[in-house]
């Protein structure tokens, strides 16, 4: 059964297909690339396409194809633990393993860090990170309330 999508619909899938394929990452690499890269530029910007928009592709392809509605359901055709154990990685490498550690830092590093004296960075950064992941623990706890679905 076919159902027609909304503008809406077409405006949140376009602006997530966006955001996978143009992260902020992918406005500040490919300069640091280019500038690392020197002669190899060729073989640089293969490497980018591949992992920075090849593989995020492929993605968008294997859940259109299978019909699945989310990563835990497209990983359960190998096994059911390995469909949890997956997904409970996933979800840790993407959000608090990497993802909050670096917007913490990097939100220290620009606004805070030139103000502290060398010797008290370590101590200013810990308490900083918490100063800022408890009030991002507490928006993400109650994210419900503001998902527009």
């Amino acid at each position: 059964m076919k159902t027609k999508l909304l503008f809406r619909d077409y405006l949140t899938i376009g602006s997530m297909l966006f955001g996978l394929f143009f992260g902020a990452g992918n406005l500040i690499f490919p300069v640091h690339l280019g500038q690392e890269a020197g002669a190899n530029v060729t073989a640089a910007n293969f490497g980018l396409l591949v992992t920075g928009v090849g593989l995020p592709f492929l993605g968008v392809i294997a859940m259109g194809i299978s019909q699945s509605s989310g990563v835990f359901e497209l990983s359960l055709r190998v096994n059911k633990s390995y469909a949890y154990i997956f997904t409970i990685l996933l979800y840790l490498v993407i959000g608090p393993f990497f993802a909050l550690p670096r917007l913490a830092t990097t939100s220290y590093e620009i606004g805070i860090a030139p103000h502290i004296p060398e010797g008290q960075q370590g101590l200013v950064l810990a308490i900083f990170s918490i100063l800022f992941l408890l009030p991002l623990g507490g928006f993400l706890g109650s994210l419900q309330k503001f998902l527009i679905m």
